[in-house]
């Protein structure tokens, strides 16, 4: 575990040649035409009809009265609005844990404009399986964090993937997981090489505890000792596109969100937007279930990790991206379009490994977490301070 640990943490510092570099050029406009989602919003429905029939459904506000797990609080520098961070304790160590890396970060206030889900406020992080490749029989796929602000304490919930078959069953989720965006019942997951996952929070399963995965017989249903799971309900794919992290833009009309990409070169960061419907909770479709970009742009940021944007009072969209510099502070940089050229820098305002960001407008807050094995917190920073 030590040489592993050292090989992560070398392989970490040949990326500081690239992470290092600090873009001075012009964020490039780029024609969104050439990007489209091609939906199959209710691809595993008639599945997880069949699962609701098999298993006991739970609501978001269950696994919240169910955690297990506390979120302490972290002494972060002055610009930390608030933190905390995951526990640790004999047995457990999800602050140290080599097995899981969280990368996406999204709240209740992505749900719903009034900041609550089911009456509770909530932030969700994604972590994905680190050490064993995708595939890789074992790989546990991605699993969510509950986060309960109300007690400061989590559960984690296993993604998974509904199999059909004489009895209906599932597989893990073998994906980066590296952004999340919640939105009403729907919570959505970046795939890197193939597009966003939807996953149903209308249909949350509480299974058995067990080593096994999906249906192991006599009608019992475990997911490697995670108490529930939660279903893709269907996807969006694209190709030409590298879909690193997103995040939701409630401050436009009607709202949208944001994908983009992650190169340490920083030739290829480009960022999309897309409309999306507060009825349906899916992307805009243009025609069947076809969803286009509304705009496109590649900021050459070196390592970005996350975008989020917000709506200023002269109506210009000012982006904020979460760029990693290795094990060093991570750097924020704001653009606000139509108005700057190139991205303002914000050096060492962000912890070591920044991952996705997160904007909530109650308190005007931007959320990150950091993904690196002994420093992991999760906060907020105040926006209006960038």
């Amino acid at each position: 575990m030590q040489k592993l640990l050292f090989a992560l943490l070398a392989g970490c510092y040949l990326l500081t040649a690239h992470d290092q570099q600090v873009n001075a050029v012009p964020v490039e406009e780029l024609d969104p035409s050439s990007l489209k989602l091609e939906g199959k919003p209710g691809y595993y429905n008639d599945i997880i009809t069949k699962l609701d029939d098999a298993l006991p459904i739970v609501s978001v506000a269950t696994v919240l009265n169910n955690t297990n797990h506390q979120n302490p609080s972290f002494d972060g520098p002055d610009n930390f609005v608030e933190a905390f961070t995951w526990e640790k304790r004999d047995g457990y160590n999800d602050v140290g844990t080599l097995l899981w890396y969280p990368q996406g970060t999204t709240t209740s206030s992505d749900a719903y404009d009034n900041g609550l889900y089911e009456g509770n406020d909530i932030i969700l992080i994604s972590w994905y399986d680190h050490l064993r490749p995708t595939s890789s029989a074992g790989n546990k796929g991605v699993r969510i964090s509950f986060i309960n602000k109300s007690t400061m304490s989590y559960r984690n919930v296993l993604l998974v993937v509904p199999d059909d078959g004489e009895t209906p069953s599932f597989h893990t989720t073998k994906i980066h997981a590296g952004g999340i965006m919640w939105y009403g019942y729907n919570l959505f997951v970046v795939d890197t090489k193939k597009g966003i996952r939807i996953f149903d929070l209308r249909h949350i399963y509480e299974v058995s505890i067990g080593d096994g995965i999906g249906h192991v017989g006599a009608g019992r249903f475990e997911a490697y000792n995670y108490r529930y799971v939660l279903p893709q309900s269907g996807h969006y794919l694209a190709d030409g596109f590298r879909f690193s992290f997103m995040s939701l833009d409630r401050t436009t009309t009607p709202d949208t969100f944001l994908v983009g990409e992650y190169d340490s070169t920083g030739a290829s960061s480009r960022v999309a937007r897309f409309q999306i419907d507060s009825e349906t909770r899916l992307p805009v479709h243009s025609s069947g279930t076809t969803s286009p970009a509304i705009e496109m742009f590649n900021s050459f940021l070196t390592s970005t990790q996350g975008v989020a944007s917000i709506t200023t009072p002269n109506n210009r969209s000012k982006y904020y991206f979460s760029c990693s510099r290795a094990l060093g502070s991570g750097h924020l940089f704001t653009w606000v379009a139509g108005e700057q050229d190139e991205p303002t820098e914000h050096a060492d305002v962000l912890w070591s490994g920044p991952e996705d960001l997160s904007y909530r407008k109650q308190g005007d807050q931007l959320w990150v977490n950091g993904e690196h094995p002994g420093n992991r917190p999760v906060y907020a920073l105040k926006a209006g301070d960038y």
